[in-house]
């Protein structure tokens, strides 16, 4: 994600098809690449990492009730966390997926990703799209326009049967991803995991890591409905302060808030936080703490507690 001159915050691609064998008069006298180097050296870019999308389906199917009374029942916790919901802008309610809870749901999760991140153009966002600096100048330029939209489809004259689109397929995709296991034992053994998560509590991380929904009856399979998501988080936005900031504004999210992180998984990752910066965990709880972060008593917290503890936690952490 490269801000680019105009500080426009979207995705720039690597690459464009200028040069294609098939792009036609669609050359680089015409479609450019962003202006990567100069980017760089003036500090105006910035990475992301993807989200994991496995228990999608599971989030996807939490109630927004129960997330609005979770967080009622936090207000006013010791810790100085407040927290609010990334709000869809048709009709208000809470988006849950991305980086900064921006997509509503799983189809527009996966139509966006079609579209901005592969340039294929879909039912869901049916336009080719210019890279940023083009869209604020002329948009996309006419020669560069060479597929008719959407390129991807339901289409309703293959076979006996209608074929959905690779977009909506992707999204069941990750709807049925099941989340991973954690352990009971691993790493440290159980006491020390045990010990660890009490201190995950204590020191506050859980106010915004909750552990645990009950998702709500699902129309598409069972097993989504009526089951624990234990995903650790609130799916809220929390200001984490100018260490982990962005400057980027995705929806009702502001330039340093981010979605509480789901932890789940977070024994089998390598790269943490949303830009992969770091791969060593304690360097990730230490980003928690900067200027206007919420998270900064919890960490203070965390450096207060014994050296043996703060090895529970991590065990806990890493058992997920």
């Amino acid at each position: 994600m490269c801000q680019g001159p105009a500080l426009d915050g979207g995705v720039h691609d690597l690459f464009t098809i200028a040069g294609r064998s098939d792009a036609g008069s669609c050359t680089t006298s015409v479609i450019k690449q962003p202006d990567f180097e100069t980017a760089v050296r003036t500090g105006n870019i910035i990475f992301r990492i993807p989200t994991p999308v496995f228990g999608s389906g599971l989030m996807e199917n939490i109630e927004e009730t129960d997330l609005l009374k979770y967080q009622a029942s936090v207000v006013g916790n010791p810790f100085g966390i407040a927290g609010s919901f990334n709000r869809n802008g048709n009709d208000g309610t809470i988006s849950r997926f991305g980086w900064k809870a921006q997509n509503k749901s799983l189809e527009i999760f996966s139509g966006e990703a079609y579209n901005v991140e592969m340039g294929v153009s879909n039912e869901l966002f049916t336009q080719e799209r210019p890279n940023p600096d083009e869209e604020h100048a002329l948009g996309l330029p006419s020669q560069c326009k060479l597929n008719a939209t959407p390129e991807d489809h339901t289409n309703f004259n293959v076979g006996p049967i209608e074929t959905v689109s690779d977009a909506v397929q992707f999204a069941m995709f990750m709807r049925l991803l099941a989340p991973p296991k954690r352990s009971t034992d691993t790493p440290g053994g159980a006491d020390s995991i045990k010990r660890g998560e009490d201190f995950f509590n204590t020191i506050g991380c859980v106010v915004c890591h909750q552990s645990s929904f009950q998702t709500f009856a699902s129309a598409i399979t069972p097993s989504l409905g009526n089951a624990p998501a234990n995903l650790f988080s609130d799916l809220e936005i929390h200001h984490m302060g100018s260490a982990l900031a962005d400057n980027v504004s995705q929806g009702t999210a502001g330039g340093d808030q981010f979605r509480t992180a789901p932890l789940w998984g977070l024994g089998q990752r390598i790269f943490l936080l949303h830009d992969g910066r770091t791969t060593n965990l304690l360097k990730a709880i230490d980003q928690h703490f900067s200027t206007g972060s919420e998270a900064n008593t919890a960490k203070l917290n965390f450096d207060a507690l014994l050296p043996g503890q703060k090895h529970d936690v991590l065990n806990f952490l890493r058992s997920l």
